[in-house]
Parts: structure tokens; C-alpha cells; sequence
């Protein structure tokens, strides 16, 4: 199956950027928004970009588009920006009647597993898959294509052929909650506030021991403030629930403070650091009032390292025996995501002396002081 004219639901940044990507690689695109003025200024930053870069002749193969039965015709339609659960079931049941035979459907799914998705949409589910789009979407070449059991190899393959030839790098995932990126993100996050509670450091501290030891070009506290800290709640106890409540993922009450005092991140210029023009120039000032201990205890970096390294290679071992993902996937995954030089695996391996956990002695209890 070859995959041509490319649909797209929601001018959001992740349908946007997914549009200019595909506009720029020679298809037909039609991009969708119920909501006129979020569709005028998706059309207009996209065509200000292919003006900027020479290619305004490649404006006439892009159509903003307010009625679904326009999708007819195309190959794919990709649901770019996930809507509450009855909102997406009003979506699919009107996409379902435009759908030709073998038009496939690629759902949004970071987040949620696809087969919730099948429950309520009545889509035909050997076409249905999903795509996770890690943002920036226009730089991050790395896209989660999620399969169910009832997904059939062919579309499937034109699928992920189709993201190769805009420039990404499809990893095929085993349908379940938070896919690989978004469920090994929670144990990374949880860990970085686990330590910023037990007063092992600061934010920009607890980042900059990540950054140094690992190699990577942002640590827990900056990731989690690009995402929204809205966002990363929201995935943390959608994930949480879905896996049964296990105690090791339960969200934190610190974050959870910081989204309703309406502190997100750097889409608020204000998370756990400060914002401007959308640089750090500092660090939140409520954070000592919200925690007991900040910044009591000083940590070496490698242990800093360690403790938040440590549970994710056991998410992630405990992942790839539930889905069957390989160690080359996750791995793969988390570094295209994240932009690591190693994933979960091979630091856990090359680090072998830094993984080990130390005995805890009773003056690590804080309230021993």
C-alpha cells in the first residue's frame, strides 16, 4: 500500500508541525480544526515558514479544512491533538462514514493505550494504529507507532514507511498504557522528586548532576517544564490508573501543588524555574516554602545520577517483559526522545559502579536532625 494524500485532524503544534514535515516531502495534505481561528493561524505560520525557506510553491498542496467528509480520498488520517474521550468518540463515528476502504487511521496515543480507543469508535480496527509525535515535532525525529493485535502488517508497514520518508525514525510498539517514552518518563520524574523532597538538591542542581554525568542536554526538572507540568500530571496519573495503581508510580503532591497554583512550566513562565522569552533566569521562589528540606543535604552528582537511573532501567525491564519490546527499542526510544546519548540499558551497564544502591544508614531520615 503506498500512502499519498495525508489527512490531519487538529492544527495544534504537533498537527501543524506533522503538516509542514509532509507538506515539504511532496503530499497532499488537508489539515482539519472545528475551530476557525486555531486553523487560520496554523495555515499562516506554515505558509510564513515555506516562504522563509523558498518553497512557497508548495502552498497549493495544502488545504485548511472545517468538514470531515473532505477527508475522502486520502490514504491516512492522523488525529494529531487527543480530545477528551466523548469528544473523540463524536470525532471517529463522523470520520467513519468518509473513510475510504483502505485509508488507514492513526490515532493520537502517548498517553492512552489504542484499545480504549477501539472500544468507543467503531473504526475498523486492521486499519487503526497510533502515532505518538514527541515534540518539537519539526526537530524530534523519533515517532511511536503503537499496533494493536487486530492492526494488519500492511498497513502497518506503510505506515511507518510513510514516517521514514519525512525524515523519522518509527519505533513499532506493542499497544499499552504510555507506549515506551511517556511510561518511562514517570519514573524518571518521580525519582528527581523523590530526591528534591529528601533535600538532595535543588532543581538546576539535581538537572545540571544529570546533565554532567550522562551526557544529556536536559535534566528531569527542564524536560518536565518544556512538556507543561500539566501535561506530565495528567500522563502521570492517566498511566498510574491504567497500570492498576501500583505504588511505585503514584504521582507527586509537589507537582500536583505546582499545576493548581497555575505554575506549568515555561508555557506559564513559571514551573520549577523562572522564564523569560523562554529562558531560564531563575528558579521558582515557593519551592522552599513547599518543601521542608530543599537543598538540605549535599549530594555527589553520581548519586544523584544513580537514583534517578535506577528506576527507570526497572521500568523498563519491566516493560520490555510485558510488551515484548527489545532492549535496541527502548533504548532507541529514549534517546531519540530525550536526545541521550545511551538509553536505560547501556548506562546501566557502563555505570555498573554507579547503579549499585548504597545502604541507607539512619541519618539519611532527615527528621533524625
Amino acid at each position: 500500500m503506498e500512502i499519498n494524500a495525508i489527512g490531519i485532524m487538529g492544527s495544534g503544534p504537533t498537527g501543524a508541525g506533522a503538516a509542514e514535515l509532509f507538506l515539504k516531502n511532496g503530499f497532499q495534505v488537508r489539515l482539519y480544526d472545528d475551530f476557525k481561528d486555531s486553523l487560520n493561524i496554523a495555515l499562516a505560520k506554515i505558509s510564513w515558514s515555506l516562504k522563509q525557506a523558498g518553497r512557497e510553491e508548495l502552498l497549493g498542496s495544502i488545504e485548511g479544512i472545517q468538514d470531515l467528509s473532505k477527508f475522502n480520498g486520502a490514504d491516512i488520517v492522523i488525529e494529531a491533538a487527543a480530545k477528551s474521550a466523548e469528544e473523540r468518540k463524536m470525532y471517529f463515528l463522523k470520520l467513519r462514514k468518509h473513510l475510504g476502504e483502505h485509508c488507514v487511521v492513526a490515532a493520537c496515543c502517548g498517553v492512552q493505550s489504542l484499545s480504549e480507543v477501539l472500544q468507543y469508535s467503531e473504526l475498523p480496527k486492521e486499519r487503526v494504529l497510533g502515532f505518538h509525535f514527541i515534540n518539537p515535532v519539526r526537530t524530534n525525529s523519533l515517532v511511536e507507532v503503537v499496533r494493536t493485535d487486530h492492526t494488519k502488517d500492511e498497513y502497518l508497514e506503510a505506515a511507518a514507511g510513510l514516517l521514514r520518508k519525512i525524515g523519522k525514525t518509527p519505533i513499532i510498539v506493542k499497544d499499552n498504557p504510555g507506549q515506551i517514552v511517556e511510561r518511562l518518563t514517570r519514573p524518571f520524574m518521580l525519582a528527581a522528586l523523590r530526591l528534591l523532597e529528601s533535600g538532595k538538591g535543588y532543581p538546576h542542581e539535581i538537572d545540571e548532576a544529570f546533565k554532567s554525568v550522562s551526557g544529556a542536554p536536559s535534566g528531569p526538572f527542564e524536560l518536565a517544564d518544556f512538556a507543561g507540568l500539566d501535561i506530565d500530571y495528567q500522563a502521570a496519573e492517566a498511566i498510574h490508573s491504567a497500570l492498576g495503581k501500583p505504588e511505585r508510580l503514584v504521582p507527586s503532591p509537589t507537582q500536583l501543588r505546582l499545576v493548581q497554583y497555575g505554575q506549568l512550566g515555561r508555557k506559564s513562565t513559571i514551573g520549577f524555574y523562572i522564564y523569560e522569552e523562554g529562558r531560564i533566569v531563575g528558579e521558582n521562589p515557593i519551592l522552599p516554602n513547599m518543601i521542608k528540606y530543599l537543598g538540605l543535604k549535599k549530594t555527589f552528582k553520581e548519586e544523584i545520577f544513580a537514583e534517578l537511573m535506577r528506576p527507570v532501567v526497572e521500568e523498563a525491564k519491566l516493560l520490555a517483559s510485558e510488551i515484548m519490546a527489545s532492549e535496541y527499542d527502548i533504548e532507541t526510544a529514549l534517546k531519540l526522545a530525550f536526545g541521550w546519548p545511551k538509553g536505560p540499558f547501556a548506562f546501566n551497564r557502563d555505570m555498573a559502579h554507579l547503579m549499585e544502591k548504597k545502604k541507607v544508614s539512619e541519618f539519611d531520615a532527615l527528621d533524625t536532625f
